[in-house]
């Protein structure tokens, strides 16, 4: 959720709103439109509620349909206030004579529920800006003509919400929340679509005592009747073909890109595969090479201890043997110096005796 709209509110929450609220306008309209019609013996006014209640259910429906549901509630309340200013200051303010109040009375409570909905949504701040942007917008903006056209906000979009906050709640849509989307769509206009033709017909029907009506006129809207009712009669069939063949579809789509996926997968696991065993034999060369590697510095540093050893050996037993000659030359000149001093002192012995 973006900072627009208030956290509690998801996707698909927004859309279920948008489409309850435009199911309740199209609702709110025809009820009035028929109140109306049995209130006044005024053929101008029947036609004119005829038309409104043709005109409101489609437009509803469409903006409620926009992918993206804050963009779509934000057009639901352009769509409520333009109808509010037509039947107020615009060019339907006189359509009903003295039922206009109770047009202008439906109008404006479709236009606070659409802004009590805002409300709900959207942060307060949000709504602020966006609320004084969007009357300006809905001023210049308004319905033209017999209904015949409306403005919508989309192209303006960016002017009503600030660029930093445009699109807010668009995300992408798991494919059951698509599918789910979708179904409601369809279940819509299969309940509408049906409605809406038979209005349409009330409506070619009442035009037919136009006096503006004749001759070719005539000819053109009554194989427009011919048209209306082949297509109710087909419609509901149609429907269901068109659902059926849309749902076989997006099945059949659905079980290639799992396909797609599954292949994808195995390729995946085998580059992976083939990748791991690369680098395990790429291991095991290093292993190997590093290792003989290790054995011939081993060699090489047991061959110099060796030799440094046997050097040192060899030094040793050198010193011990010119030690030992050094103390027998020591031991043989103490020997020689002993037998000398020996022999003089009997020399001086026998000298003394023969004085005597």
């Amino acid at each position: 959720m973006a900072s627009m709209a208030k956290q509690e509110i998801t996707v698909s929450q927004l859309r279920a709103v948008n489409y309850e609220y435009a199911a309740r306008f199209g609702h709110a309209v025809a009820a009035r439109t028929h109140e109306i019609i049995v209130a006044t013996e005024d053929r101008d006014v029947v036609l004119h509620a005829l038309r409104w209640r043709t005109w409101a259910q489609p437009q509803a429906r469409v903006a409620s349909f926009d992918q993206d549901p804050l963009v779509a509630l934000i057009e639901l309340w352009i769509l409520a206030d333009q109808q509010h200013q037509f039947f107020t200051v615009g060019g339907g303010s006189a359509w009903f004579g003295a039922q206009q109040e109770h047009a202008q009375a439906t109008t404006l409570a479709l236009r606070q529920k659409a802004e009590a909905l805002m409300a709900d949504t959207m942060t307060p701040d949000a709504l602020r800006t966006i609320q004084e942007t969007k009357r300006d917008w809905v001023a210049t903006h308004p319905i033209e003509g017999k209904l015949v056209s409306r403005p919508t906000a989309r192209a303006d979009l960016a002017n009503l919400v600030p660029p930093r906050q445009s699109g807010t709640l668009r995300a992408v849509p798991s494919m059951q929340e698509s599918l789910g989307d979708m179904n409601d769509r369809i279940t819509i206009l299969s309940d509408q679509a049906p409605t809406e033709a038979r209005w349409q017909a009330e409506y070619l029907v009442a035009s037919l005592f136009d006096d503006r009506l004749y001759g070719e006129h005539l000819d053109t809207v009554v194989g427009s009747l011919e048209r209306m009712t082949g297509f109710l009669d087909t419609f509901e069939e149609t429907a269901a073909s068109q659902t059926a063949a849309i749902f076989d579809g997006i099945e059949s789509e659905r079980v290639m890109i799992f396909d797609a996926m599954e292949r994808e997968r195995a390729e995946i696991l085998a580059a992976i595969t083939e990748e791991r065993e690369a680098i395990l034999s790429g291991v095991d060369s290093q292993l190997s090479t590093t290792t003989s590697n290790i054995d011939e510095v081993a060699r090489g540093l047991i061959d110099d201890t060796t030799a440094e050893l046997d050097g040192v050996a060899r030094g040793l037993i050198d010193h011990f043997f010119i030690r030992l000659a050094q103390f027998l030359v020591i031991v043989a000149l103490g020997a020689l110096l002993f037998r000398w001093v020996t022999r003089r002192r009997r020399n001086a012995v026998v000298d003394h005796d023969r004085t005597e």
